[in-house]
């Protein structure tokens, strides 16, 4: 009885919660701008509820709803303007055929001998109207032409603003597929378990706060060069009675680079290579700082288990590697330090080098 109570009492607060309200809210507001500012001021609000499961779950889901918004208007736009071409198409059609026949008739006008327009009239009046009626068609014809530019003026604005409008389109198919994969992976991760999803949380938490100790309390082994071995890969941090309870999911090498503390892209400072799965990655001009066979198991920024990483804004703050070789070498001239911290129950080993100028590249996980 007491689980029926409390199955009735979750599901209450999960569909009648706040998020769900206002979401539903949004659909009966017309398309454009008053929609979309309804979808994200409920999107700035579970923002702040993102460190649970089902908080995270609406966050999708309102973004979803959000871009479908957007899909929806676009897709809107492009009706209306391939209808405002279809019409421009056929002015232009019409005034072109127009235009041919006044061409010809001015033409034939115009191509009267003065004097024999001039003997042709009966009297002087008659020749004030002829020359009139030239005057008029004339008129009438520059005005007509001034008329086609402008037909046909618009009618180039409105292929451009579709080719856009198209390209906005395919931006936003984009961004929905995204985020459905980002929705289903997370699903999948956590098999919809909001304790799988706090544990995975408190790791990258865990692993996070070693790592800011031991840029504070690190040990300084000495100067390094750049090649200089200086760790073993390992898999420290792993614990192996429940792995979910420290911070490695085994033996590789999480490589970073910092910049006055703050993380940067470390791809763009590794050299061009092609992993063992035929990934390639780095476009900079140092050596990898391990040899061999190189794996790539995860990249630097947004990947299918980033949106852990809740500090960092959800990206992987560097790059996660395997290979057939053990050793792991400066990859340029620096300090040497190292640090021991708990993560959980296990003992998570840092390596890193200040570069100097507020560089330093750290090395995780090693023995």
């Amino acid at each position: 009885m007491r689980k029926l109570i409390f199955l009735l009492t979750f599901a209450l607060l999960l569909f009648h919660s706040p998020a769900f309200v206002f979401a539903d809210a949004c659909i009966s507001l017309p398309l454009g701008q008053e929609r979309e500012d309804c979808y994200q001021k409920i999107l700035d609000t579970l923002g702040s509820q993102a460190n649970t499961l089902a908080g995270q779950i609406a966050f999708y889901d309102t973004q979803i709803k959000l871009v479908l918004s957007k899909i929806t208007q676009t897709e809107g736009q492009i009706t209306s303007i391939s209808s405002k071409i279809e019409s421009l198409e056929q002015k232009l059609q019409d005034r072109s055929q127009l235009l041919e026949k006044q061409i010809v008739q001015t033409y034939k006008k115009g191509g009267l001998d003065p004097f024999e327009i001039f003997f042709s009239v009966n009297n002087f009046s008659d020749l004030l109207s002829q020359v009139k009626y030239l005057q008029t068609i004339q008129a009438s014809n520059r005005k007509f032409l001034y008329d086609t530019q402008t037909v046909q003026t618009s009618y180039a604005q409105q292929k451009k603003l579709i080719e856009e409008s198209r390209k906005r389109l395919q931006t936003q198919k984009t961004t929905l597929a995204n985020l459905r994969a980002d929705r289903d992976n997370l699903l999948r991760q956590t098999k919809n378990s909001e304790a799988i999803y706090q544990k995975l949380l408190e790791q990258a938490r865990l692993e996070y706060e070693v790592i800011q100790k031991a840029l504070i309390a690190g040990k300084k082994e000495g100067p390094v060069k750049k090649g200089d071995p200086i760790a073993i890969v390992g898999n420290s941090g792993y614990w192996a009675p429940d792995p979910r309870l420290g911070c490695s999911t085994g033996k590789h090498l999480h490589f970073e680079v910092r910049v006055n503390d703050d993380w940067v892209n470390t791809e763009t400072y590794l050299k061009n290579t092609t992993d063992k799965w035929g990934l390639n990655i780095g476009s900079g001009n140092w050596d990898w700082p391990i040899k061999g066979t190189i794996g790539i198991t995860q990249r630097y920024g947004k990947t299918d288990y980033s949106y852990v990483y809740k500090y960092s804004g959800g990206i992987h703050t560097g790059i996660d590697m395997v290979s057939n070789q053990d050793v792991v070498y400066a990859v340029a001239d620096g300090t040497l330090y190292s640090y021991t911290g708990k993560c959980g129950p296990a003992d998570l080993n840092i390596k890193y080098i200040d570069h100097g100028s507020g560089l330093k590249t750290l090395y995780l996980h090693v023995q």
